[in-house]
């Protein structure tokens, strides 16, 4: 079996493969390794893995104690994947490659390999927008604060508001927490739309808008323009990238 596993900026995901089928996955918003990693494998499940992959933006340290605890519970030392300047097929304009956040990274070499020319949106605790041309030209993005990121600040820095449970809309609200929720939201898919009309004037009025992100549930049924909703781009692109070494 093979285990996948995406370390994010506020959370963790993994897959677990079992020759073509995908046996199980997970995601935890923790940054307690040790007690993420616990939770990953079941102890039959871990003896049985040949290969882990690993996608982290978590940093070197971080990435020191992951490897350790990951090698401590299969018994395999991880292979850590981290941006080039060239990969199948893409090209980076980062003036030093290894900057570019790997998750944006494979997501772009997955995207470019099914679709070619794209436009990536990634709602993480940063909401992130980046494009790729149709020779695999990866043209740059924009990185701004995600929803959670958004409240948060609202909330640190304004006195006496409180966001009550409920779902945004694009409306007006009727309440301090509802025009916070809605105002959010809108602001979010505004410049997110923005973007995408203008690299669809850039690259193809009809090339592929793909969405992923733990937040993007919230802003999916907002967006006015066709996309596809892949939840899992990031595993799938660390996924092809280890298959060539395989």
């Amino acid at each position: 079996m093979k285990l996948f596993v995406d370390v994010g900026n506020t959370a963790i995901k993994w897959r677990l493969r079992d020759g073509a089928r995908v046996r199980q996955g997970g995601c935890r918003h923790e940054r307690e390794w040790a007690r993420v990693v616990d939770t990953i494998l079941s102890p039959d499940e871990a003896p049985k893995v040949s290969q882990v992959w690993v996608a982290s933006v978590a940093g070197p340290a971080a990435d020191a104690d992951i490897a350790s605890l990951l090698q401590g519970l299969t018994g395999v030392a991880p292979a850590f994947y981290y941006s080039c300047g060239a990969d199948f097929g893409v090209s980076s304009c980062y003036p030093d490659p290894r900057k570019l956040g790997v998750d944006r990274w494979v997501a772009l070499i997955e995207g470019f390999q099914r679709y070619g020319a794209c436009v990536i949106i990634d709602c993480g605790s940063a909401l992130t927008i980046d494009a790729v041309s149709g020779e695999g030209d990866f043209l740059g993005g924009y990185i701004v604060p995600g929803l959670g990121m958004l409240r948060g600040a609202l909330l640190r820095d304004t006195a006496d508001v409180h966001i009550e449970p409920g779902s945004a809309q694009l409306g007006l609200g009727r309440s301090t927490g509802e025009c916070v929720h809605n105002g959010l939201l809108r602001m979010s898919v505004a410049f997110v739309t923005d973007v995408v009309v203008e690299l669809r004037q850039v690259l193809d009025d009809t090339c592929k808008v793909l969405i992923t992100g733990g937040d993007a549930p919230e802003l999916i049924g907002a967006f006015p323009f066709e996309f596809e909703h892949l939840p899992d781009l990031v595993l799938d692109g660390l996924e092809r990238v280890a298959a060539r070494q395989q």
